[in-house]
């Protein structure tokens, strides 16, 4: 006779990230994720963009501190920033009366959560630290700081047991930067993104760059790029949908001047993205442009694009390389990134007749929800959490 499976551990998750997109969405798809499988969770975060994410789930107990609200003006965004911070890392700490095991992805300003994270860690917590990205995309601190914010990352890996990271690449990335963490660090998989409703690639030649318009994620140069490619008689246009990056003001500037040369080529939608305009934007689009060039996670957007049977036109940097090395169908854009590599890259994805991508697409599809559905990446975090428990 067989024992029984021990049951699962409880766990609190905690979050600054609320957007329904990006970060803020994977906490949310995760906290779905433990919560199906059974999970005694406390999730610690802002109430989310989309209702769907907070309704009443057995088992998942939902603690909200306030957040930032969009046209509440400065000052009003300020202290509520303030709020969230202070609320959100004393609910954090009220945890600790009932958890031993905490899973922290996207906290807030490391300066106020080092403290807190270090107060859980001598009280005999066990911290599994999700690192995106080893170093963040922007820095926040000026240069001659640099070394502080550097030093505030490695100290949150430091005080963690466990760090995961989202693909093999991020893996070799962190081992480079913090030689000696490499074994606490483990690998799970970024998880799906399905949105309902998406048919087959329509094959009108219509290109998505989506998600958080940052510079890494070289979005001017794929502008021109399809631009380009456009001009030089390329049946394809692109939509640029998504928010600019709050760590890069002037950024958002940059697209707008340069989508205003050519409103034949380019159409901008800047600002959130709610549920039913991103189905709009999956439906109609044939490929979604990925053009990154200091990277070295695993891309969400990528993700999504997978998990709704579109392919990609990208780099092969951080994860998404791994992604294509697996089977994800791709238009390949070679280093160095520039324009003209991107618009060669779009020349090649039209060349192609839409019913191969469509199928290649469809085909990687089921593929990518098979192995990366939450339920599978929550249990791959409850391997990890129990592991954690029987620690001393």
């Amino acid at each position: 006779m067989t024992n029984p499976a021990p049951p699962p551990p409880k766990i609190c998750l905690y979050t600054r990230a609320w957007r329904s997109s990006g970060t803020g969405l994977f906490a949310a798809e995760l906290a779905q994720g433990l919560a199906g499988t059974g999970t005694p969770l406390t999730f610690i975060a802002p109430r989310n963009q989309e209702e769907r994410f907070e309704r009443v789930r057995r088992g998942l107990a939902r603690w909200r501190p306030p957040h930032e609200r969009p046209g509440a003006g400065r000052i009003g965004n300020i202290f509520r920033s303030l709020s969230r911070m202070l609320c959100g890392l004393a609910m954090l700490l009220a945890a600790r009366f009932t958890h031993r095991l905490f899973i922290v992805t996207i906290p807030d300003p490391l300066l106020f959560s080092i403290p807190v994270i270090a107060l859980l860690r001598l009280s005999g917590a066990r911290i599994i630290w999700i690192a995106h990205d080893p170093l963040p995309h922007a820095w926040h601190l000026p240069r001659w700081l640099r070394k502080m914010e550097r030093g505030a990352h490695e100290a949150c890996y430091r005080l963690s047991q466990s760090i995961v990271v989202l693909s093999g690449p991020t893996r070799a990335a962190m081992e480079r930067e913090f030689p000696g963490l490499s074994d606490r660090v483990s690998i799970i998989e970024h998880g799906v993104f399905p949105v309902e409703g998406i048919g087959p690639l329509p094959g009108e030649g219509r290109l998505l760059l989506f998600g958080s318009l940052r510079r890494n994620k070289g979005i001017v140069e794929a502008m021109r790029g399809v631009i380009a490619a456009h001009m030089q008689g390329c049946p394809v246009r692109a939509v640029v949908a998504g928010s600019p990056s709050r760590d890069e003001p002037d950024y958002a500037g940059e697209i707008r001047a340069l989508a205003a040369t050519a409103p034949d080529a380019i159409e901008l939608r800047l600002g959130y993205v709610d549920d039913d305009s991103l189905r709009d934007l999956l439906q109609s689009c044939d490929a979604l442009i990925l053009a990154y060039t200091e990277f070295s996670s695993q891309s969400g957007v990528a993700l999504l694009a997978a998990s709704n049977a579109r392919p990609i036109i990208a780099t092969q940097a951080g994860g998404i390389g791994a992604l294509i090395a697996e089977g994800m169908p791709c238009a390949i854009i070679e280093q160095p990134v520039s324009a003209d590599a991107i618009a060669a890259a779009v020349r090649r994805f039209a060349e192609r007749p839409a019913a191969q991508w469509r199928e290649e697409a469809l085909a990687y599809r089921e593929r990518t929800m098979e192995l990366r559905s939450w339920t599978s990446i929550a249990r791959h975090y409850q391997a990890l959490a129990r592991s954690l428990s029987r620690s001393p």
